[in-house]
């Protein structure tokens, strides 16, 4: 009987320590994953801030060429006005006036 005691004692005895060996495991796992995981994290967080700047960067270009593209519209349609201006000046004073090519 005391043999069988000791079988059984024996066997919890083993029991605990390969649950303690596992959870050991586990943890030491799930650690390395976790490391992983804050690794992947910082990178994905470069990432985001690089195409953040990048799209900050791009918004502002658009914004600066739809500006000069404005301000060229706008002094191509004021040098037609004066020179339909000065072709009209030049026709009522009797000159013929030159005339450019674009």
């Amino acid at each position: 009987m005391e043999h069988l005691e000791r079988l059984i004692v024996d066997l919890k005895e083993s029991l605990e320590r390969q649950i303690l060996n596992l959870d050991r495991k586990v943890s030491e796992g799930f650690a390395r994953i976790e490391t992983k995981f804050d690794t992947q994290a910082a990178r994905l967080d470069r990432h985001g801030a690089l195409l953040q700047t990048g799209n900050r960067w791009i918004a502002r270009t658009n914004d600066w060429a739809e500006k000069i593209d404005q301000a060229l519209e706008t002094k191509d349609r004021e040098i037609d006005e004066l020179r339909a201006r000065l072709d009209k000046l030049e026709k009522r004073n009797g000159n013929p006036g030159t005339k450019s090519t674009n």
